[in-house]
């Protein structure tokens, strides 16, 4: 009986301090598999983790007894990381070992007692089904990440969406009832968006829409959440921040767009601005009298000539 041979290349790490018994693990699987298998082999801890830092490893065959470093804490270290399956091998075929691996996240048990018997499909099916079982782990996990951010996230500029960046805000105010902290909230429009969208088409709108979320995103700071708001509008949420500072940072991002070339399809180079209303978190703010004084301040930067930055009374 061989390993299932549809997904090619198999790297195995063999993590065995018994230069014997990783010698039998070795000449066993390559009797046992038509796949192309790479075999890597470490004995101590500083093998392991050189092994495991190399790139991709596919599963890890890990002894339960290993010097410096328990398998056990290798496993939790492994699983942790997400590296590779993990299948806990030992001599004494406890079933304590095999519950407690198990528990610990590891994708299957052998008994070395297996390799020494006439059980090749016992063996195969442990290789198999390690394997199968981490692939559809990581698949789900991809799924639930695809599914998170299109719950979360705009498609067309990789910001926050409405529903999100509300909840960011949300987040914010609670933490500044608690903590007694200042923050300021962005609420920028592109001037004149219909007008682009007229002159150049949708698919030239799109791209901008795109840049000016790129622009703002790289100048905020990490801790900073930025996010759609609607239309040609975002919002901006920055912690910490008093509002003359979070003037400074409109400011700044006002410049960098004006700044910055849009090129048309034709070629024809544009460039357009934005308006900016600011509002600072007050005691008994909510977010919609946050956003309502932040949308009066931005209106007044209409108002007033656009390409500007005003804020709330």
């Amino acid at each position: 009986m061989a390993l299932k041979p549809e997904q090619g290349l198999l790297k195995i790490l063999v993590c065995d301090d018994d230069p014997a018994d990783r010698k039998l693990v070795r000449t066993y699987l390559r009797r046992i598999t038509d796949r192309e298998v790479v075999l890597l082999e470490a004995g101590e801890k500083e093998e392991i983790r050189e092994a495991l830092g190399r790139g991709r490893i596919d599963l890890v065959l890990m002894d339960v007894q290993m010097p410096e470093k328990s398998g056990m804490e290798w496993l939790e270290e492994i699983v942790e990381k997400e590296l590779a399956p993990v299948v806990i091998m030992t001599g004494s075929g406890s079933e304590e070992v095999a519950v407690e691996a198990l528990q610990g996240g590891a994708a299957d048990y052998l008994p070395k007692a297996r390799l020494w018997k006439d059980s090749e499909e016992k063996v195969v099916e442990t290789i198999d089904g390690a394997l199968e079982r981490w692939r559809r782990t990581q698949q789900s996990k991809a799924n639930l990440e695809q599914l998170e951010r299109l719950a979360n996230y705009d498609s067309l500029t990789g910001l926050y969406n409405r529903g999100a960046i509300l909840r960011k805000l949300e987040e914010q105010i609670n933490h500044a009832r608690r903590y007694k902290k200042e923050f300021s909230l962005s609420l920028m429009d592109i001037d004149h968006f219909k007008k682009v969208n007229d002159q150049y088409g949708h698919l030239i709108g799109d791209e901008v829409l795109e840049k000016v979320a790129e622009l703002v995103r790289e100048d905020v700071r990490i801790a900073d959440s930025v996010g759609r708001y609607g239309g040609e509008e975002f919002i901006a949420v920055l912690p910490k921040t008093q509002l003359s500072s979070a003037v400074i940072v409109a400011e700044r991002i006002r410049e960098i767009i004006e700044a910055t070339e849009m090129t048309a399809s034709e070629g024809k180079v544009f460039s357009v601005t934005v308006s900016q209303g600011l509002s600072g978190y007050r005691a008994g703010d909510d977010k919609d009298s946050l956003i309502s004084r932040a949308d009066e301040a931005l209106y007044r930067a209409k108002e007033t000539g656009r390409n500007r930055v005003e804020t709330s009374a």
